[in-house]
C-alpha cells in the first residue's frame, strides 16, 4: 500500500476544496493519505473535507493543527474542541491512532509549539481564537503527554506525523520568513525526542506552508502543504508519495 502526505489544506478557500476534488477518484483506492493538520476551524468544513478525501483513499489519517482548535462563537474550550474533532474522525472512520499497513506502521503524534503569548505579536490568531482550561499549564507538555501511550516498540518500520515542526532547522531560511518570530509559534522541540524514541524512518509535518524533503541524522522529514491559493506555484502538488521510499 502506498502512503501519501499533505497538510495545511485550508479548505475554507473554495479554490483549495476544488483542487482536492480534482484528485482522482480511482487512482488511490488502495492507498493511504496522511493529513498533517489545518483543514479549518469550522466543523462543517472539517467534516466535508475529511469525507471528500475518505472517498478517494482506502485509508485516511489525521492529526489536528492549530486551526482545528480555534473556538469562535462556541461555549467550549480548545481541549473539548480537540475531543470533538477526534470523535468526528472516529465517526468518519478517519484514523487518529497508530495503525499497521502491510509492512510499516503509521503513528500520529499530537503537538503544540513552545512559544507563548507575547504582546509584541498580536497578529497571531491562536492567541485570540484558542481558549485553554486553567489546569493546562504548559501546552507543549499537555500534547506531548497524549503521545506517551504511543511511545513503544513497533514490529515494523515506523512513519510518524504531526502538525507542528519537531526541529527549528526545518524552518525556511530567515531571509524567506514573513515574520522573524515564526519559529516560536511553529516548533515543538521536545517532539523530536519522541520521534527518535519511536525510531521513526519518516516524519511528516506541516504548519509553515512550505515544501521540505530532507534527511537529518537518519530521519527523513517531509512537508507538503497545500497552502493558501496565493502561495502556490506550478510545482505545487496536493499529495506527495512518501512510502515506499526509493530503494525499499
Amino acid at each position: 500500500m502506498r502512503l501519501f502526505a499533505t497538510s495545511d489544506l485550508h479548505t475554507d478557500y473554495k479554490e483549495n476544496f476544488r483542487w482536492l476534488q480534482e484528485i482522482s477518484d480511482s487512482d488511490y483506492r488502495n492507498d493511504a493519505l496522511i493529513v498533517a493538520g489545518d483543514i479549518s476551524d469550522r466543523f462543517e468544513i472539517i467534516r466535508d473535507t475529511l469525507q471528500l478525501l475518505r472517498s478517494k483513499f482506502r485509508h485516511l489519517l489525521f492529526t489536528p493543527g492549530n486551526h482545528e482548535l480555534w473556538v469562535r462563537g462556541v461555549d467550549y474550550d480548545s481541549i473539548e474542541k480537540l475531543q470533538r474533532v477526534l470523535q468526528l474522525c472516529a465517526d468518519l472512520n478517519v484514523i487518529t491512532n497508530p495503525v499497521r499497513f502491510d509492512d510499516y506502521w503509521v503513528v500520529p503524534l499530537f503537538s503544540w509549539y513552545d512559544g507563548v503569548f507575547d504582546p509584541a505579536r498580536p497578529r497571531w490568531a491562536d492567541f485570540h481564537f484558542c481558549k485553554w482550561p486553567s489546569n493546562v499549564a504548559s501546552l507543549p507538555d499537555y500534547f506531548l503527554n497524549l503521545n506517551k501511550p504511543r511511545l513503544k516498540t513497533y514490529d515494523a518500520p515506523v512513519i510518524t506525523f504531526s502538525h507542528f515542526l519537531p526541529r527549528e532547522d526545518l524552518l525556511p531560511p530567515k531571509e524567506y520568513l514573513r515574520i522573524d518570530w515564526l519559529g516560536s509559534v511553529s516548533v515543538c522541540a521536545a517532539l523530536d525526542s519522541q520521534i527518535r524514541q519511536l525510531r521513526s524512518t519518516v516524519h511528516v509535518c506541516g504548519h509553515t506552508h512550505t515544501r521540505v524533503d530532507r534527511e537529518i541524522d537518519g530521519v527523513r522529514y517531509v512537508q507538503n502543504a497545500v497552502r493558501y491559493p496565493r502561495e502556490r506555484n506550478a510545482e505545487s502538488v496536493p499529495i506527495k508519495l512518501i512510502w515506499p521510499q526509493k530503494g525499499t
